[in-house]
């Protein structure tokens, strides 16, 4: 596959859940309360988005093809829109775009802390994505604020682990996957055997 393909591929999956989102807007099928629909359809699809960022550094390391590392960033910056759509969602219609109020409530409610805790992370690793930024910073402080990307991870499943009510399916398989990636990431780190 070429890399242009596989570029615009990554386009479309990161933006075809907005048009899955219209067209269940449009059929009606978004229930009682769609904005608490669209709230955590957003947030999902961010966090999985999150975790296919991390797994694309380790999809490149088993097969050596560069598509994968040549599209980290821009799976990584579909994250972060996903993610800024849910809080988006949460301040403008959960909250009526009442500032006051919402941070009163991140104040009080842990789980609200957890994921802005998250989303600024993200930001900070968004703002720091540019390639010229990425270079004139020195490469060791480049990549270990990018590894951050675990800590916001581990942050939003926390997230919607103490907002989940009755199923937990989901959110146990998206600890499961940030631990197994995890694990890859120190087998990575360990120091080569001595022999």
């Amino acid at each position: 596959m070429s890399l242009r393909l596989f570029r615009w591929l990554v386009f479309l999956g990161g933006i075809s859940p907005a048009f899955a989102f219209a067209w269940l807007w449009h059929q009606d099928r978004l229930g009682i309360f769609p904005e608490e629909t669209l709230l955590h359809l957003s947030g999902r699809t961010g966090l999985t988005l999150l975790l296919v960022t991390i797994a694309w550094g380790f999809a490149w390391r088993f097969t050596g093809w560069v598509g994968f590392i040549a599209t980290r960033r821009q799976v990584g910056l579909w994250a972060f829109w996903w993610l800024t759509g849910h809080l988006l969602i949460w301040i403008g219609w959960d909250q009526g775009w009442q500032w006051a109020w919402a941070l009163e409530e991140i104040g009080e409610l842990l789980h609200l802390q957890l994921g802005v805790s998250a989303w600024l992370i993200l930001l900070l690793l968004a703002l720091t994505s540019p390639t010229d930024l990425r270079k004139a910073m020195p490469t060791l402080v480049w990549k270990s604020l990018h590894r951050l990307i675990y800590l916001a991870s581990a942050l939003g499943i926390w997230h919607l682990w103490i907002a989940t009510r009755l199923d937990y399916r989901m959110v146990t398989a998206f600890a499961f996957t940030l631990a197994g990636l995890i694990l890859l990431r120190l087998i990575f780190l360990k120091p080569p055997q001595k022999h």
